[in-house]
């Protein structure tokens, strides 16, 4: 989702840009309360925005990989436990199993 929202930006940024050349171009003298200067506002702005597509992308990736790792864990956990129960079960069969040289059954004398 989160690349095509950029994607999306991009085309139309270029499509603005390409179609509004004399208004991206248009030099605006900007002060800045240290110092004033010429400055393209409209291009400036798109920069801005693609910068904040850029950070939630990184935001929403690193959700994504904290996403990740958290179902690895617990996979693993899963198999741990599904190995404890194969365990469990193994050894509650050999309880019932004989020992070698001894019948399962008695058998008794009638």
């Amino acid at each position: 989702m989160k690349y095509i929202l950029i994607f999306v930006y991009f085309v139309v940024s270029i499509l603005l840009f390409v179609l509004n050349w004399d208004l991206f171009t248009t030099v605006v003298n900007v002060d800045l309360g240290f110092g004033s200067y010429n400055l393209w506002p409209f291009f400036l702005l798109q920069i801005f925005g693609a910068l904040l597509l850029g950070i939630f992308a990184l935001v929403d990736g690193m959700k994504d990989l904290k996403r990740e790792v958290k179902i690895s864990e617990l996979q693993n956990r899963v198999m741990q436990l599904e190995k404890d129960i194969e365990i469990n079960y193994l050894k509650e069969s050999r309880k019932i199993e004989p020992v070698l040289g001894q019948p399962l059954i008695s058998k008794s004398k009638n």
